[in-house]
C-alpha cells in the first residue's frame, strides 16, 4: 500500500521533537525535527491558503546557499500534495522552456541569484513583466505562462507582484486550525529531461536514501536542491539521521565542517569537486557521489559509491 509524507516522518517528529535534526552550514542554522516539522508545515499551509490544489507543479529556482528554503520548501509541497521540480541554468532561454514545459502554478526563487551577469529578479521582468503591474496581494496573470499564479522570493526587499518566502508561511495552530493537509500518494518531485518530466514518488526518494540509512551523520555538500539531496532531507525525516547541509562550498570549508562530525556519509556532487587538493578525512564511514567518482576518489582518498 503505497504511504503518504504525513504517514512517514510525521511521527518521527511528534516522537523525537527536541532531537537535532538538521544543520544548514551556510545559513549557521540548526533545526530539531520538531522545528523542521512546524517550518515545512507551515510552507503547505500557506500554499493551500492560496489556493493551490494536489496535482500542481512548483517550479525552484534557488540559489546554493538556500538550504533551509529549499528543503522547507520540497516537504512542505509534498505535504500539500504538489509537485516540486527543481531546476538549475544560466540561460535565460533555458528557463524559458523549462517553465513553458513543466507548467508551474508558481516559482520559489532568489532574486539576487546571477544569471550569467545579470540577477535573477531582472531576468523574471523579461520574462514575466505582467507582475510588475500586479498590485501586491492579486494572483498574477502572465499572457506568456497561463498557469503561472504565484512568484516567491527569499530576497529581503519587496518586489511588485511577488511574495517573500516568509510571507508565505502560515503557522497554523494544532488546535485552531481551519486548514488541513491531504493524504497525498502522488509523485512529490519531478526533474526535467530530455524535454518531459520524470516524477518521484514518496516511495521512490525513500528507497534512494536507503544507501546512506547506516550513518549517524549525513552531510550533503553541493548544490542542495536535487532530486538526489531531497532524497536525503526525507530519510532523514523517515529515518532520524542528522542530515548537514554545506550549500555549494569550496572543499577547504567543507573539510573544516568534517572535523566536527563522527560516523558520517558524504553526498557530494560535481560541484564541490573543482579543487585538485587532497584531503585526508576522518570519521568517513561512506562516500557518495553523483558525479565523478575518480575525481572524488582521488580527492577525498576513499572508495566512491554511485548515490
Amino acid at each position: 500500500m503505497l504511504r503518504s509524507i504525513q504517514q512517514g516522518f510525521s511521527n518521527l517528529a511528534k516522537a523525537n521533537p527536541l532531537k537535532n535534526g538538521f544543520r544548514f552550514e551556510n545559513q549557521n542554522l540548526t533545526w530539531t525535527f520538531g522545528e523542521f516539522d512546524t517550518h515545512s508545515s507551515a510552507f503547505a499551509y500557506g500554499l493551500i491558503e492560496q489556493g493551490w490544489k494536489q496535482g500542481d507543479k512548483l517550479l525552484l529556482l534557488l540559489g546554493r546557499s538556500n538550504t533551509s528554503e529549499a528543503a522547507a520548501a520540497f516537504i512542505g509541497a509534498a505535504k500539500a500534495g504538489i509537485t516540486v521540480i527543481p531546476f538549475r541554468s544560466n540561460d535565460q532561454n533555458d528557463i524559458e522552456k523549462a517553465i513553458n514545459i513543466i507548467n508551474p502554478k508558481g516559482i520559489v526563487f532568489s532574486p539576487n541569484q546571477l544569471i550569467n551577469e545579470a540577477k535573477f529578479i531582472e531576468v523574471l521582468k523579461n520574462l514575466v513583466p505582467e507582475a510588475w503591474q500586479t498590485q501586491s496581494g492579486s494572483i498574477l496573470k502572465s499572457n506568456k505562462f497561463s498557469n503561472l499564479k504565484w512568484l516567491i522570493h527569499t530576497g529581503f526587499y519587496s518586489y511588485p507582484g511577488t511574495y517573500k518566502f516568509r510571507e508565505s508561511l502560515v503557522y497554523a495552530s494544532r488546535n485552531f486550525n481551519r486548514l488541513s493537509l491531504p493524504q497525498s500518494t502522488g509523485p512529490i518531485a519531478a526533474v526535467l529531461k530530455n524535454g518531459s518530466l520524470q516524477n518521484y514518488s514518496y516511495q521512490d526518494l525513500l528507497k534512494m536514501s536507503e544507501k546512506v540509512s547506516g550513518s549517524q551523520h549525513v552531510i550533503v555538500s553541493g548544490d542542495p536542491q536535487t532530486v538526489t539531496n531531497f532524497s536525503i532531507v526525507l530519510g532523514g525525516l523517515e529515518r532520524g539521521y542528522n542530515t548537514v547541509l554545506t550549500g555549494g562550498e569550496k572543499l577547504n570549508k567543507v573539510q573544516k565542517i568534517l572535523q566536527y562530525y563522527g560516523n558520517y556519509s558524504l553526498v557530494v556532487d560535481d560541484s564541490v569537486l573543482v579543487d585538485q587538493q587532497k584531503l585526508d578525512v576522518n570519521n568517513l564511514e561512506s562516500l557518495f557521489v553523483t558525479g565523478d567518482i575518480n575525481k572524488a576518489q582521488d580527492i577525498f582518498q576513499k572508495q566512491a559509491l554511485q548515490f
